[in-house]
């Protein structure tokens, strides 16, 4: 059985919400393409993507607003920063599969 089955009931909003939760941790992806080591890629989108984890049980509407309003405001200022580099989309590194995951 489903864990969200014998959890609190999601309205709605919940799941709007959770679209927009989807669409800022995409900006943030496509945000972070001009890095040129995928490394400090990999470490920025950790870094970006805890501050979306840490949302994925939540149920409290507005505490899900404030955690959305303060990631896209991180995200713009980011955006900026990493437009100092110089560098465009073509000439970022390329990121494949999740860090710290990889066997070979």
């Amino acid at each position: 059985m489903s864990a969200l089955r014998n959890g609190p009931r999601l309205s709605l909003q919940h799941f709007i919400l959770q679209a927009e939760i989807i669409k800022a941790y995409r900006a943030a992806v496509r945000a972070t393409r001009p890095l040129p080591d995928s490394a400090t890629r990999r470490e920025t989108l950790d870094w970006l993507r805890g501050d979306i984890e840490r949302l994925r049980y939540e149920t409290d509407l507005e505490r899900l607003r404030t955690n959305i309003s303060s990631f896209n405001r991180n995200l713009k200022i980011l955006i900026p920063g990493l437009g100092l580099t110089g560098l465009t989309p073509e000439h970022g590194a390329k990121l494949i599969g999740r860090g710290g995951r990889r066997t070979v």
